[in-house]
């Protein structure tokens, strides 16, 4: 069993560059057409990633660390979403002090959560269940084309 904090931190790396690069490329685009953008830095992170870790262990990861990998991208990639939401706001009230009070009365507000709970769970189940199967039966379909191991 390999290490996979430095996995973790190539996610995190890849996935932030990634997402400010497609930020302004979707701030660029015609209004809704930028929320196309939104999946593209975790799933490019996500093949690469997958290739390191392919070519530095030469064999697919095991159930375990698939499971472990599965679980922590994606609270990488929702946490810093998070954390970079929050910052955002924080940032806005600077010219807007009523930007936080704005914020926690949406919060406040039954549709608009259910709203975001339900955008969130739109992208979350698919990605998780897409690195799921990807970091097991493609990953291994990879390496043994990769490596010709049979494991």
């Amino acid at each position: 069993m390999v290490s996979l904090k430095r996995y973790f931190l190539w996610f995190f790396f890849i996935c932030f560059v990634l997402t400010c690069i497609c930020g302004v490329i979707a701030a660029l685009m015609p209004t809704g057409m930028g929320a196309i953008l939104t999946v593209v830095p975790y799933l490019v992170a996500m093949i690469w990633v997958l290739y390191k870790f392919l070519h530095q262990n030469r064999r697919a990861p095991t159930q375990q660390e698939r499971k472990k990998i599965t679980l922590g991208f994606t609270l990488i990639f929702w946490g810093y979403n998070l954390a970079f939401l929050l910052l955002g706001i924080l940032l806005a009230t600077r010219s807007n002090p009523n930007a936080w009070q704005d914020f926690l009365l949406y919060l406040q507000q039954p549709q608009f959560m259910s709203m975001v709970l339900i955008m969130i769970l739109l992208l979350a189940i698919p990605l998780y269940l897409l690195t799921y199967w990807f970091y097991g039966a493609q990953a291994q379909r990879m390496a043994d084309k990769m490596f010709g191991s049979n494991q």
